[in-house]
């Protein structure tokens, strides 16, 4: 099976290149941080820059305990998303290049060249995150907001309910599928935003299933996790506040693991189609 195929390459590479995962360890580093600067920011010299958004946006209850936990998921989503536009789609051009090193002749997995080549490429690679993020949002979202203007709360709408959501997150994996292969189109073939876009479909034209699959699996853990998240609420109520901060490092950890699977995968795919291509 290719995907065997592919992770086989995969484990080996980060045993024999464990520099690899530096650029997913790093966007992990900075989620991280944004999970502290958040948990503390009803406190000084935090409150300073979030008291008054978190008053205003939010509510002035939210800035005491225990009821700022109820907040931070919130308020981390938002910062997640803030590493991910600023340093995140980096990290992920930066592990694109690695894996093409990993698999030159030399071996050589260089570090601050790879950063350095990703930054040049940011707005590319902001791209493509950005609209891949966007489509998500709206086949995740969407659905079930209109079924709940639509329908009353009854047990069939709760139940269909369900079944669209659950249908979104399939699309979504699906969404990332058609837009992996960008990443590397733009870092190791040197592609412009429109032409990597174009890449990326032609390439998953032919492996859309074991691409789907290198993202599902990985993304399954995540998606496990999220049911554990929904619960957060009913695990500060049976325990103590400072749950969250557990669940929520936990979803950092996982998110490293799925991650660095997905994309180091995905790439050792997209060399391997490269070399059919090639006729190597």
């Amino acid at each position: 099976m290719l995907c065997g195929s592919v992770w086989s390459i995969t484990f080996r590479m980060i045993v024999k290149y464990p520099r690899v995962l530096l650029p997913f360890f790093i966007k992990a580093v900075f989620e991280a941080l944004a999970l502290t600067v958040f948990f503390y920011s009803p406190r000084p010299p935090f409150s300073i820059v979030f008291a008054q958004p978190i008053k205003s946006f939010f509510d002035a209850k939210f800035l005491h305990y225990p009821n700022n936990f109820s907040l931070l998921p919130t308020l981390f989503y938002y910062g997640q998303i803030f590493v991910m536009v600023t340093f995140g789609v980096i990290m992920y051009g930066m592990a694109m290049g690695m894996v093409s090193q990993a698999h030159s002749e030399d071996g050589e997995v260089k570090i601050f060249g790879n950063f350095n080549r990703s930054v040049r490429r940011y707005f590319a690679l902001i791209g493509i995150w950005l609209i891949a993020f966007m489509v998500s949002l709206v086949i995740s979202k969407v659905p079930p907001v209109i079924i709940k203007k639509l329908m009353q709360p009854t047990p069939s709408a709760i139940l269909l309910l369900q079944i669209v959501s659950y249908i979104g997150i399939v699309l979504v994996f699906a969404v990332e599928a058609f837009f992996i292969y960008a990443y590397p189109a733009i870092i190791i073939e040197r592609k412009g935003f429109f032409g990597a876009i174009k890449r990326s479909f032609n390439v998953i034209r032919h492996v859309f299933l074991t691409t789907f699959i290198l993202i599902f699996v990985p993304r399954l853990i995540e998606f496990l996790y999220m049911f554990v998240k929904q619960k957060q609420q009913g695990l500060m109520n049976l325990t103590v506040p400072e749950i969250t901060l557990v669940i929520l490092g936990v979803g950092i950890f996982l998110a490293f693991v799925a991650d660095a699977l997905v994309f180091l995968s995905t790439a050792n795919l997209f060399i391997l189609k490269q070399e059919t291509e090639k006729g190597v």
